[in-house]
């Protein structure tokens, strides 16, 4: 398949679970694969050998496999949807829109879009989410998977992955939320069923929540992002916020469900692994990974 082909498949859905989901993160590599998961810290420049350690100890020679771009190597801007433009057209028909918003040129981007929920739109027409990432990091990816000996089938973002997962605890199909803190940065997504409502980057990290000097300003600052992002889904979209947010971070011995409860109008909880199945916590490090091998309600990619 050539390079070009490669390109078409991004965020394109595939009819089958994949074997092998990876998220190449700039201290290592998560990954996960049937029942099992893990992260292997390197430098960008160990990459191939970590991955190629991977395949080899996993005896994944060969996977299908997705990889996911972590939230920081990519954005996603929403913009009107033209009329008369195939799906497939769409990402090379819009992203010379975002000439004025990206810090590089177009024509350095690969571009795809995905659905805005018609219902969030409030009267602003039919838009679409438009995902820009730079050429050179997907040329890299592609090449990286072709020498570790993997079947790429697409290359996917972390809200995308993680909505695999919310899509599961929304059992009322009235919305679910969760907040996913990693290292550098705290990540929301809200979702109704299969459909992505909001995406956030919170700004905090997890030395500030641990730090007892910054720790109550962090956990303040984290929850003012938090309430932030329930009132923009419920004022600017229109939609009823879920009750209840899920949360998933590395330190799980740190309080923090109790910590945010005084200042948010929702409860938040750690989230329930073995209501999905899991005997043990996961490795928050390889959520996004482990998400993206999760299939959508009725067989959707």
């Amino acid at each position: 398949m050539s390079l070009a082909d490669r390109f078409k498949k991004l965020f394109s859905s595939s009819s089958s679970r994949p074997r092998l989901s990876l998220e190449i993160r700039p201290d290592g590599i998560a990954w996960a694969g049937g029942s099992q998961s893990g992260f292997v810290e390197c430098t960008p420049a160990k990459r191939l050998a970590a991955l190629r350690g991977i395949v080899s100890s996993g005896r994944h020679g060969g996977a299908e496999t997705t990889i996911i771009l972590p939230l920081d190597q990519y954005q996603v801007f929403q913009l009107d949807r033209p009329e008369g433009i195939e799906d497939e057209e769409l990402g090379d028909a819009l992203k010379w829109k975002l000439k004025d918003f990206l810090d590089f040129s177009p024509s350095d981007a690969v571009c795809d879009v995905f659905p805005f929920p018609r219902d969030a739109a409030r009267g602003r027409g039919d838009l679409v989410n438009v995902v820009a990432v730079r050429r050179t990091l997907i040329t890299e990816l592609v090449s990286l998977a072709l020498e570790a000996d993997l079947d790429l089938q697409r290359i996917d973002i972390a809200e995308l992955a993680l909505r695999r997962l919310v899509s599961r605890l929304d059992d009322s199909g009235r919305g679910a939320a969760l907040v996913h803190l990693r290292d550098r940065y705290g990540h929301m997504v809200i979702c109704q069923g299969d459909t992505l409502y909001l995406s956030r980057r919170l700004d905090v990290t997890s030395d500030e929540l641990r730090d007892v000097s910054s720790q109550e300003a962090a956990v303040q600052s984290l929850a003012l992002e938090m309430q932030r992002s329930l009132d923009y889904y419920e004022s600017q979209l229109g939609q009823v916020p879920p009750p209840v947010i899920n949360l998933v971070a590395r330190d799980s011995m740190l309080p923090l469900t109790s910590m945010l409860g005084s200042y948010l109008a929702a409860s938040a909880c750690n989230l329930d692994w073995a209501a999905l199945g899991l005997e043990e916590e996961l490795d928050s490090r390889c959520l996004v990974a482990w998400s993206a091998g999760l299939s959508l309600p009725e067989g959707d990619a």
